[in-house]
């Protein structure tokens, strides 16, 4: 009896704490939320007119290059470095010494041909020559007179004369120096206010953007504070190989200000509004090459799928989806980087 009296108390005291352990341990076993905790951003419909941004220089539409049509030793330079010329004004001549030679041979070549087919003319009436060498001596006059032409072309095209009436911005060449056909020897814009141009380069993806009217703000460091307007007035179809952009031309609208080539102008150009655009933020782009990028688009029963898009224009802090996006409602923005496809996520604030 002495044993059972001191055996209950400690039944009861091992049973308790029994009881309580294993109530600690359920509450520790609870399963945790299920899925990635991400945040979600709507996608957004937007008329979006982005402007484009790009560097150009100043230049003018109507500029000359002219050259010597042959070439030879340069005898005389008759313009100097910033002055005006008017179109058809005579600018350089060469050394005719050589060339009056080529002429004067080809005279003496006509005079040989034609007493050749004047003798073959008599003895063909004599029965002495044949017909076919009176053919021959023909046809030898008729490509003597050809050269003395050729020559006599070259001989009126030995001088340059001014195809535009405007400013002699470059000389290229200096008397005494030998020229070649074709060289410049003169760089000439037109001296018409009107002829100005910003020339540049655009990426593919503004190229795309942009059509011919489209207007422009120009700012010029020689001009600080002030902005001029312009418009596209040339946009290219093939790219340049050498920059690897598009060619475009805008032209200055109102007054300009005193120009110079080679000015460096900063332009942004307005393309016209193209409709509502699909438009999410940028922390949502996850891949990017270029023009395409990657971005995880959420389901209706909280999974993720990853999708490829073609992105547009950056617009303050959100970016322009050109395609890929359709039907999509919610885009991942916040955790991303660690999903994969199809996995199960849960939207946190």
């Amino acid at each position: 009896m002495k044993y059972s009296s001191l055996l209950l108390p400690l039944l009861l005291t091992g049973l308790l704490f029994a009881c309580g352990k294993k109530e600690k341990t359920t509450d520790s076993s609870a399963k945790p939320a299920l899925g990635t905790p991400v945040k979600v951003a709507e996608v957004g419909r937007q008329e979006i007119s982005a402007p484009i941004q790009l560097a150009g220089i100043v230049s003018a539409s109507n500029e000359a290059r002219p050259a010597f049509k042959t070439g030879g030793i340069i005898a005389r330079i008759l313009v100097e470095e910033g002055q005006f010329v008017k179109k058809g004004q005579l600018l350089a001549t060469l050394n005719l010494t050589e060339i009056n030679a080529q002429v004067q041979q080809a005279q003496e070549g006509v005079a040989k041909s034609k007493r050749d087919l004047q003798r073959a003319q008599n003895l063909y009436a004599d029965s002495v020559a044949t017909l076919e060498q009176v053919q021959n001596a023909n046809t030898g006059l008729s490509i003597s007179e050809q050269s003395l032409q050729m020559a006599r072309f070259n001989q009126s095209y030995s001088e340059i004369r001014s195809p535009i009436s405007g400013k002699v911005v470059k000389k290229i060449m200096n008397e005494g120096e030998v020229v070649g056909p074709g060289s410049p020897v003169f760089y000439i814009l037109s001296a018409a206010q009107a002829d100005w141009v910003i020339k540049g380069g655009l990426a593919d993806r503004d190229w795309a953007r942009l059509a011919l009217g489209d207007r422009c703000e120009v700012s010029m460091d020689a001009y600080p504070g002030k902005t001029f307007t312009a418009k596209l007035s040339q946009l290219a179809d093939v790219g340049n190989p050498q920059s690897g952009t598009f060619d475009a031309e805008f032209d200055f609208v109102g007054n300009t200000p005193r120009l110079a080539v080679g000015l460096v102008a900063m332009l942004k150009a307005y393309p016209k509004k193209q409709g509502p655009q699909a438009v999410i933020p940028v922390e949502a782009i996850v891949e990017s090459n270029g023009s395409s990028a990657v971005v995880f688009a959420l389901n209706e029963d909280l999974t993720v799928r990853r999708l490829e898009v073609t992105v547009g224009p950056l617009f303050e802090d959100k970016i322009v989806i050109l395609a890929g996006l359709d039907g999509v409602q919610k885009v991942v923005t916040a955790g991303a980087p660690y999903l994969e496809d199809g996995m199960k996520v849960r939207t946190i604030q």
